[in-house]
């Protein structure tokens, strides 16, 4: 299958497991026979003690039949089971199909699925669920039915820990793939979920066609790291950090690099509360909404963002508006959230998006929903956004006209922005805006494409706690002949070493 790249590791096998004639004749389930040989450690059928098992149980030996089209949960139920109380690794049949109808709990037990796949034969709940400590699932698709969206966890795909209080720490998940049994199906919720999950690591995690998010981090999940995850029409966001006020715990050191995000219904990668989150080298194609937000949440009671930095994300054609509601807008990089405190820890923490980094961001197209390339709201703090490279944000067919950057934060730094072709304004300071606000080294070309009632690269709205914006040593050109309505009280604008070509 050509989702998977499964290299074997290096380990002893263990040898195969030889039955007697009188235990075949006996008629016994394979299933049976294995789990009383390796309980009573007999070599002669196993081949070693359950203690001292270093390789890998095929599922078949449970009696698990790959070729059957009926429901075989309860078979891989009892291996799943009886690998925790044996402290058995398990392996799938090479490309087998096994078809099963209800939900899955690998508790500490390692899986090598070896391209296998386990196929959910209703929409009901068919999780599999991973719990414990010290485990390994790898190399194995899970296909899920379900036809219509919940947020019961039964109905994620895969499921990483326990909300019930569950933890899960140093694990690792490679090659792993949460998709659709057929057309117009898929899990009824997030694709992977990770529930009070800790250092773990998710390689090559893929997701097509789930109901919810595709990846979904909560419940104070930390020290994960994400490699070259990949998330295709999903149903909500495609990757999302999200701390409840509620769980009372904050999601904390994430880390994903390379990564992808297609036709999401909802965001591209979100933080939508959390601390310490990195998106490295992640791109994002035609999001319904923001390609990317930093954000602490009203509707959802979430807490603030802190800390996190986007490093080189590609954006593309973002904010499509696809299956929202009529009107609904979005930038397609948004950093915010709301008033208020919380204390985490000992230490007080915003609402808002304090103290977030982003770093050579290419964003490129605007879909029909798209209001700006680069917007920060009343609540981001001290947001600091270097080297932006925007290119051809004009929507094909829109009521839009999308603005290069918005700033209207607080102590926002913005250093050597770069545009061509911009539907709107190059720059626009908002209401918003507050503090000392710095935009420096801009290179504006080709902007105010559209004609519109605001002839002028830089637009400042009334802004009553902006204290001072500077915008400097920039040059604009094949754009509006003015550089500058200011709306501001006198001396609030500073315009220094500013060239028009």
């Amino acid at each position: 299958m050509t989702d998977f790249n499964y290299a074997p590791q290096r380990r002893r096998s263990l040898p195969a497991i030889t039955l007697s004639r009188r235990q075949v004749m006996s008629g016994l389930p394979i299933s049976l026979v294995t789990a009383s040989a390796c309980r009573q450690g007999t070599a002669k059928a196993a081949g070693a003690t359950a203690s001292a098992v270093t390789g890998a149980v095929p599922l078949s030996y449970f009696g698990v039949d790959r070729f059957s089209t009926a429901d075989q949960w309860s078979r891989l139920k009892h291996a799943f089971e009886v690998a925790h109380a044996e402290k058995l690794v398990l392996a799938g049949d090479p490309d087998a199909t096994y078809r099963h109808d209800g939900p899955l709990t690998l508790d500490g037990v390692s899986l090598d699925g070896h391209g296998c796949s386990l196929l959910a034969l209703s929409d009901g709940a068919q999780v599999l669920r991973c719990i414990g400590s010290h485990w390994r699932v790898a190399n194995i698709r899970l296909l899920g039915a379900a036809q219509k969206r919940n947020s019961d966890n039964w109905g994620n795909g895969i499921w990483i820990g326990d909300e019930g209080g569950q933890v899960t720490t140093d694990f690792t998940l490679e090659n792993v793939t949460v998709g659709a049994a057929a057309p117009g199906r898929g899990v009824a919720g997030a694709g992977f979920m990770f529930n009070n999950a800790h250092r773990g690591r998710i390689i090559r995690a893929v997701v097509r066609h789930s109901l919810a998010d595709g990846i979904h981090i909560t419940n104070g999940s930390s020290d994960l790291t994400f490699v070259e995850p990949l998330s295709e029409s999903t149903g909500d966001d495609g990757f999302a950090v999200v701390s409840y006020r509620r769980h009372g715990k904050l999601c904390q050191r994430i880390r994903v690099t390379d990564g992808i995000s297609r036709d999401s219904a909802a965001r591209g990668y979100s933080v939508v509360g959390g601390r310490d989150v990195v998106y490295e080298r992640v791109q994002v194609e035609r999001s319904s909404a923001a390609g990317m937000y930093l954000y602490g949440e009203e509707a959802y009671d979430t807490y603030g963002v802190a800390q996190c930095q986007m490093i080189d994300p590609i954006l593309k054609d973002c904010g499509t508006g696809r299956n929202l509601p009529a009107g609904f807008a979005n930038a397609a990089l948004i950093i915010g959230g709301r008033e208020g405190q919380d204390i985490y820890e000992g230490k007080i923490i915003s609402r808002g998006a304090a103290d977030c980094v982003v770093r050579n961001p290419v964003i490129e197209g605007a879909g029909p929903a798209c209001t700006a390339a680069i917007s920060t709201h009343q609540f981001a703090i001290r947001p600091h956004i270097v080297g932006a490279n925007l290119r051809n944000i004009m929507p094909k067919s829109s009521s839009f006209q999308p603005n290069g950057i918005e700033v209207g934060g607080r102590d926002v730094i913005i250093e050597r922005p770069a545009m061509t072709n911009v539907a709107g304004l190059a720059i626009l300071i908002a209401r918003t805006a507050s503090g000392h606000c710095v935009v420096s080294a801009p290179r504006i070309t080709g902007t105010r494409l559209r004609p519109g009632p605001i002839n002028s690269f830089i637009y400042t709205e009334p802004a009553a706690d902006l204290q001072q914006i500077d915008i400097r040593n920039g040059m604009f050109s094949h754009g509006p002949d003015r550089l500058a309505i200011d709306l501001l009280p006198k001396g609030t604008l500073r315009l220094t070493a500013n060239k028009m070509l």
